[in-house]
């Protein structure tokens, strides 16, 4: 795999970076969130181990998001490192490892409460050396069942397509697309709304350090600004990437073609790749507008750093250079995003990472016209989020996670904390479990969670299960009213065939005064 893959998906935070590693980008799917944890579905989690960073694809951006704390060979579940609103179509993305056999014993596995067939890859890997033909896709289709006692209930299907097709006919031409389709049963849809194209571009290479793109595409040296409809170049020399692109952004509302939101911008970036990490810095420059007319202006910074033994640093900054003064254009200088976090392994058996973010929302001046409709609370949030994992044996995990965050308008600050301990071979019968509890406490909730997992691979691993139990226990905070949950939960994967995915997952949710239950089924063929 060509080194330069490690710039793919530029967000990328704090990743588990170790000395004579190998490093190739893959793609799970969210298939369900808990109150403390984050379950992903992969086709193999083959190269992913405890303590790796995953992040998110959300409207063509990426932003970290997950700790991995356990995984089995075809499921991962993490703890949040960062503020993320994440759905169950969030796509969830890994940095493979290929670890020689001296450190092969990070390859434990622990069983999650995944049940859904892999995303599809909506991102094109680093094209090879040579300049082969190559074409892969997916095509997956979905069912959500939402049951309820006490409301209707309700069938959403989903249905994803993922075709790629590198160098078509030993040329230098490539296309790739991804598309989306989703509706619920017996209900009209609007195609903007249920239709989306999240990729669809064609690119030639020019050369063999040159490439220009044409189509909805997202740069992976300016993700941060998600997804450009027009045209990208892209030029490379020695350790340094430059660009520019021009276009514009898809509709705020419906993800559709918008040429209204006219944006364009450059980039440079430099890179360094050693033995023992790489070194990455990026600076872009961007302006967006809606009718012809400023809607953000911006710099964007980021440097990456794992050239220090068992140290991995990630910092990332926005920088506003346009503002409205008494409805009057103005160029300042504003900082409204810093995000840092470093991550430390002082040996092989302890991880420690800790974070620290001060991000603001931002003005589009334009497209929403007063400042209630473009932003509710522009003040600093500023968190903090330590983690650890610890292995004491070979097959016990100890984890933990606590967050602080203030922000002006609150009362009191949100505090989290979740701790695990994970078994991962219980003699007799092979199988996988996990014991953990969170507390949560902000302005309107107080609570905790207990929870436990059993799961084991059947059939030599073309069979998946895994069965948990949770029980939740908060109070509202201004009503003083108990929520109480009993949750069960079953799941199974089948792996039909070589590229042949089938899935299922249930789970049923307790009240006082209501049951409620949730059923997925999953097919998903490869080609």
């Amino acid at each position: 795999m060509k080194k330069n893959i490690v710039i793919l998906f530029f967000t990328i935070l704090s990743l588990s970076i170790y000395s004579q590693t190998t490093p190739e980008v893959i793609t799970g799917k969210v298939s369900y969130i808990s109150s403390q944890n984050v379950y992903v579905k992969f086709d193999n989690t083959e190269g992913i181990h405890v303590g790796d960073t995953l992040f998110t694809v959300k409207n063509e951006k990426t932003d970290p998001v997950l700790l991995v704390t356990s995984l089995s060979s075809i499921s991962v579940v993490g703890t949040l490192i960062s503020p993320n609103s994440l759905t169950s179509d969030s796509q969830i993305i890994a940095k493979k490892r290929i670890i020689k056999p001296e450190i092969s014993d990070d390859k434990l596995k622990i069983s999650p409460s995944a049940n859904e067939e892999a995303i599809i890859n909506a991102f094109k890997k680093e094209k090879e050396t040579e300049s082969r033909a190559r074409f892969d896709g997916r095509l997956s289709v979905s069912s959500y069942s939402n049951l309820s006692s006490t409301y209707p209930s309700n069938q959403r299907f989903r249905y994803n397509l993922s075709l790629n097709a590198e160098h078509i006919g030993n040329s230098n031409l490539s296309a790739d697309t991804y598309i989306s389709f989703t509706h619920k049963l017996g209900e009209s849809f609007a195609l903007n709304n249920s239709l989306k194209i999240y990729s669809l571009g064609i690119k030639y290479d020019i050369g063999k350090t040159a490439t220009i793109s044409i189509g909805r595409k997202i740069n992976i040296n300016m993700a941060n600004i998600g997804a450009v409809d027009g045209l990208q170049y892209e030029q490379k020399s020695k350790n340094f990437t430059y660009g520019a692109l021009v276009g514009s952004r898809p509709d705020y509302f419906d993800y559709s073609f918008n040429p209204n939101l006219l944006q364009f911008g450059a980039f440079i970036s430099h890179n360094i790749q050693k033995e023992v990490g790489n070194m990455q810095t990026s600076f872009a420059v961007f302006n967006q507008m809606n009718n012809f007319k400023t809607d953000r202006r911006f710099a964007y910074i980021q440097h990456s750093n794992s050239l220090v033994k068992n140290v991995d640093l990630f910092c990332s900054a926005e920088i506003d250079f346009y503002t409205m003064v008494n409805l009057q254009p103005t160029n300042s200088m504003e900082l409204t995003s810093t995000y840092i976090s470093l991550r430390y392994k002082p040996w092989k058996k302890l991880s420690l990472s800790l974070s620290y973010d001060a991000r603001k929302n931002v003005y589009y001046y334009e497209t929403f016209k007063n400042m209630i409709d473009s932003i509710l609370d522009k003040e600093t949030r500023q968190g903090f989020r330590f983690n650890t994992i610890y292995r004491p044996f070979k097959y016990v995990i100890l984890g933990g996670t606590a967050g602080y965050r203030f922000q002006k308008s609150d009362s009191i600050p949100t505090m989290n904390a979740n701790g695990y301990l994970s078994y991962t071979q219980i003699p007799g019968i092979n199988a996988s479990l996990t014991l953990n509890a969170t507390a949560l406490k902000t302005r309107y909730l107080n609570g905790m969670i207990y929870g436990a997992s059993l799961s084991r691979d059947l059939f030599s691993g073309k069979v998946y299960s895994e069965l948990s139990y949770r029980y939740v226990n908060y109070m509202n905070a201004y009503s003083g009213t108990p929520l109480i949950q009993n949750i069960a939960e079953i799941s199974l994967s089948w792996r039909v065939a070589k590229k042949l995915t089938l899935s299922a997952d249930f789970e049923e949710t307790l009240e006082k005064d209501n049951n409620y239950g949730r059923i997925y089924i999953n097919i998903s063929q490869r080609f």
